[in-house]
């Protein structure tokens, strides 16, 4: 299931075929769900489409300058949304495939939801995550993919010659930062030169790659430093230095007055480290833990989060657990987790593990 056949056709039937569309993606949404929302959304409104984009999570700092002018993101309130979203035509999930992760409106996604049983409105999914959950009625996934905003260009490629439409500045800025992001600014696998000419291309449509990455990188507020401070402090080295465990918790972020969202990419301090397949953060939330990983060579981040009821890509993933461990039992289950994941790839004899 997990790379069913990529339709553009079916996709251009889907755009054509409906006027009033409701955009949505995961719950903490990062720069390539943000991008990825806000690309495709531009584009059906120069179709003349209807478009709301509706989120569990508000928009972190650093995207916020995607949204503007005209901002089209709105957060998810019951008492204004849940009409929206019962009579919507059609609703794109993007860049996630599992409806739990969308929080408020998995209701309005899921099988058993009223507006699926009375069979009104269509559900869509676009992603490049592993192991789809079966909840939505069509499919846009390639696990290849280096991001959904990647998958978004493909297919307004294909449909535009058929459909019409722009690419505005605006769209071409966002869909630029999904890619740049996901890609760790261009230097993550699956980085090739398609991508480097599918940039070119939005470069060329109004995309600015010195405001775009000044905006992402470099607004951050003094807390992420101390947050940044804290993790290094709290690193681990495990398994004769091939993983690294970091860790923050509810009163690091309360002490630097920074926010869960302000931990984004510090999982990919310890791979300035030689040696290390297997770097693994742990976020203290207000219930339970979020647990992130990145991995190289053959070692699969996703092994390990499935471990923990995660999902994500090979050499990048993550899980929530809402089980109200201690940090020392989080620290062992994941120390654990981490041998048998780095046996399975041959990093570490299974009696090492």
């Amino acid at each position: 299931m997990n790379n069913r056949p990529f339709d553009p056709s079916a996709f251009i039937r889907l755009v054509r075929g409906h006027e009033s569309f409701v955009l949505t993606t995961h719950v903490n949404p990062d720069g390539d769900a943000l991008g990825s929302e806000i690309g495709f959304a531009e584009w059906l409104l120069s179709l003349g489409k209807n478009v709301r984009v509706i989120n569990h999570s508000p928009t972190p700092y650093n995207y916020l300058f995607l949204d503007q002018p005209n901002p089209i993101i709105e957060q998810f309130d019951a008492a204004r949304h849940a009409e929206v979203l019962q009579n919507a035509e059609i609703i794109f999930v993007l860049d996630v495939n599992d409806p739990n992760r969308t929080r408020s409106l998995e209701p309005f996604l899921a099988n058993t939801s009223s507006l699926r049983r009375r069979g009104q409105g269509v559900v869509a999914v676009i992603d490049h995550h592993l192991n789809p959950k079966p909840f939505a009625s069509d499919y846009f996934i390639d696990t290849d993919a280096c991001s959904t905003g990647e998958l978004i260009v493909r297919l307004i490629e294909e449909a535009r010659p058929v459909l019409g439409g722009a690419i505005t500045p605006k769209a071409a800025a966002a869909l630029y930062v999904a890619i740049m992001t996901d890609t760790g600014s261009f230097r993550f696998p699956r980085t090739t030169a398609a991508i480097f000419r599918m940039c070119a291309d939005l470069l060329e449509l109004g995309a600015d790659p010195v405001r775009t990455y000044h905006e992402v990188y470099n607004t951050s507020p003094p807390g992420r430093l101390l947050l940044i401070r804290d993790a290094l402090t709290s690193l681990e080295y495990h398994y004769d230095n091939r993983m690294a465990l970091q860790c923050i918790l509810q009163s690091d972020l309360r002490a630097a007055g920074a926010e869960e969202e302000d931990v984004d990419g510090l999982v990919q301090l310890p791979f300035q480290v030689k040696g290390i397949v297997l770097s693994v953060f742990l976020l203290e939330l207000k219930e339970g833990w979020k647990v992130s990983t990145r991995s190289k060579d053959d070692v699969s981040a996703a092994d390990f989060a499935q471990s923990f009821g995660g999902n994500g890509h090979f050499h990048a993933a993550g899980a929530r657990v809402k089980e109200t461990y201690t940090l020392e039992e989080m620290k062992r289950l994941i120390v654990d987790n981490a041998g048998k994941v780095l046996a399975e790839a041959g990093v570490l004899t299974p009696q090492a593990a």
